[in-house]
């Protein structure tokens, strides 16, 4: 009897032990899958933190070229800006102006320094400045020449020869300049004509100092940002 129930206590505590056994294995084995999971995990996240890292690199270096092109643009336009303020020095202030807008560089010359009222012949006078602004120019051959004709609000006179309305009028001076230019010496692939009319005056007043302030022309001087569209991954047009 005695035996029997120690036989059966012994079975009892086998299984017992046998079924711990198979418990704590169990355990162990979900134990050792998560930590591998983690381990997954971790290193996944390792990689992207290695590649945000890398990304971020990148994009700081792109943005001190992008800083350096930009400020060398800059020192660019300054210089310019400068070389022809002391080529155009010996001009009224008020019939001839140079400065920086927009990233580039603007010669206003009013139509009293250039024209005739109504003419679109360049007089003597528009004649030795633009002399001076190609001799600027030439040295500069990377920079775009943008010429905009501008009138005041005037209606030109009926009957004048050529001349049908300000459209007319800015455009055909504007032109004139262009071909000014190139006969001068500027590669005629660098220069583009525009008329504007009086559709974007500099003095919106009706005075008549307002109106002479609109009587203009403007060469737009564009430097070469073909460094800074490379850098930002956009071609340049040609």
């Amino acid at each position: 009897m005695k035996f029997n129930f120690f036989k059966a206590s012994f079975s009892l505590l086998l299984c017992v032990s046998l079924m711990s056994s198979c418990v704590s294995s169990k355990k162990y084995d979900d134990l050792k899958a998560s930590k591998a999971a983690l381990e997954a995990e971790q290193a996944a996240n390792r990689q992207k933190v290695d590649e945000l890292s890398a990304s971020l690199k990148e994009r700081e270096q792109k943005l001190a070229e992008m800083e350096r092109a930009m400020n060398e643009q800059q020192k660019a336009l300054d210089n310019l800006k400068n070389d022809l303020n002391a080529s155009l020095q010996g001009f009224n202030q008020g019939d001839l102006s140079v400065d920086i807008r927009d990233g580039k560089v603007y010669v206003s010359m009013s139509d009293k320094l250039l024209f005739a009222t109504g003419s679109t012949k360049v007089n003597a006078g528009g004649q030795k400045a633009l002399d001076q602004l190609v001799s600027v120019l030439k040295k500069n051959q990377e920079v775009g020449v943008m010429v905009e004709g501008h009138t005041d609000d005037v209606e030109v006179l009926p009957g004048t020869k050529k001349i049908a309305d300000n459209w007319d009028l800015s455009v055909l001076r504007a032109t004139e300049i262009t071909r000014l230019l190139t006969q001068k010496g500027l590669s005629p692939d660098r220069v583009t004509p525009a008329g504007r009319a009086y559709y974007q005056p500099a003095d919106t007043g009706r005075t008549a100092t307002a109106k002479s302030k609109n009587r203009r022309t403007e060469i737009i001087l564009t430097p070469d940002l073909t460094e800074v569209y490379k850098i930002i991954g956009i071609q340049a047009k040609k």
